[in-house]
């Protein structure tokens, strides 16, 4: 039996929105028809907008018992990542279960239905396997000395694996950032990559990034070498723009999400997007006030071609992992981009990064995107402001 869900509007990414606009679901949550009819009087009314389910593209779930214990300094890249390894496993296997449950209850309730998740070792596949949302987990690998490139990139092979054997099969290879990578490994996973399998990498975050990767030089080699990291051996060098690098030597044809994007350039988004068709752009505001209190320069998005995503990356730097939180930031940073632009980049283009654009992202027969109700808005002149929230309708 079909439910009818009426709005004063629809967001349906599939055309204009709807004004009075009507969705009906099935019993599966799949859409079975969009339409608008003033006489049609069956059905539950949803104040305000309807918008597609929301995608966290770019999350760090098995971080979650950090939440809290990694303080907000402001102070770059290196201070974090001192931080990070000195904290990361000082929590026992329940202990970070409980945290990792509790983040993707609470997503599921905001109206996010797929998450891009980094993975660094097999810890989150039992919360994975009873979500009901969409994970696809990026199993990330790391490692400056082109000596051990194979058996990094062999052990990551390997937990792919695992998720695989525990019928999580949305997953993939992804590479951790530029500071943290030898050519050699960029190469493997470059190679292994498949045309359908999406993939990432943390780019152009802070100044510390870039400084390291010009001149392996500055205050993360400091905190490399306190941890005994081969940074002698580190060869992957930017003469120029890290990211053009970077993006030169993945030339397979997968959607491919740079994360972050702090310091990315207008000139460097442009050139990118002429040598490799399928690039995302994916923004993480609030993680980066909280890790160096800068942000990316977002009016170089404002062309709706570029696809740009969201992600709220970890509670290591973030205090929450909402989609919607970040959307309020970005329009308190710049209050020009339309409504319907920050829905699209939470909704359909996150999807189309994680290779869903089929299943969710749109409100439109056939998909099952589920349904998110967005208050606290004026629906003749929508805009996201600090009171604004959304709640799940349809799963």
């Amino acid at each position: 039996m079909s439910i009818f869900y009426k709005a004063d509007l629809i967001i349906t990414n599939d055309g204009p929105p709807i004004t009075n606009g009507i969705v009906e679901v099935n019993e599966e949550g799949v859409i079975v028809s969009v339409f608008q009819d003033d006489a049609f009087q069956d059905y539950k009314f949803v104040e305000s907008i309807l918008i597609p389910g929301l995608v966290n593209a770019h999350c760090h779930l098995e971080l979650s018992h950090l939440e809290n214990k990694i303080s907000p300094r402001h102070n770059g890249m290196a201070g974090f990542i001192d931080q990070i390894f000195s904290q990361r496993d000082n929590s026992d296997f329940q202990e970070c279960t409980n945290a990792m449950l509790l983040q993707d209850q609470k997503m599921f309730e905001e109206g996010i239905v797929a998450v891009g998740d980094i993975s660094n070792s097999a810890v989150s596949i039992e919360v994975k396997k009873n979500s009901r949302i969409h994970y696809h987990t990026f199993v990330e690998v790391m490692g400056m000395s082109a000596a051990s490139a194979q058996s990094r990139f062999d052990n990551g092979v390997s937990l792919v694996n695992q998720f695989v054997q525990n019928n999580l099969t949305n997953v993939s290879l992804a590479l951790h950032a530029p500071y943290s990578i030898s050519k050699k490994l960029l190469q493997l996973v470059n190679e292994h990559l498949k045309n359908n399998s999406a993939s990432s990498i943390h780019i152009n975050e802070s100044n510390d990034e870039l400084l390291f990767c010009k001149s392996k030089s500055g205050p993360l080699k400091e905190v490399f070498e306190k941890y005994k990291l081969p940074v002698n051996d580190f060869d992957n060098i930017s003469d120029e723009s890290v990211l053009i690098d970077c993006v030169q030597q993945l030339n397979n044809a997968s959607p491919f999400i740079l994360v972050h994007n702090v310091k990315t350039t207008t000139s460097e988004i442009e050139i990118a997007n002429s040598m490799r068709a399928i690039l995302y752009w994916c923004l993480c505001v609030n993680a980066n006030k909280y890790i160096t209190n800068e942000v990316p320069d977002l009016t170089n998005y404002l062309n709706d071609s570029l696809r740009v995503v969201i992600g709220t990356d970890s509670l290591a730097s973030n205090h929450q992992l909402s989609v919607w939180e970040e959307l309020k930031t970005i329009s308190q940073l710049n209050n020009q981009i339309p409504f319907e632009q920050l829905i699209k980049w939470a909704t359909i283009n996150g999807a189309c990064a994680l290779s869903l654009q089929n299943k969710i992202g749109k409100i439109k027969p056939g998909y099952a995107p589920g349904l998110v109700q967005v208050l606290n808005v004026n629906v003749n002149a929508p805009s996201i402001t600090n009171d604004s929230y959304t709640r799940r309708v349809v799963s």
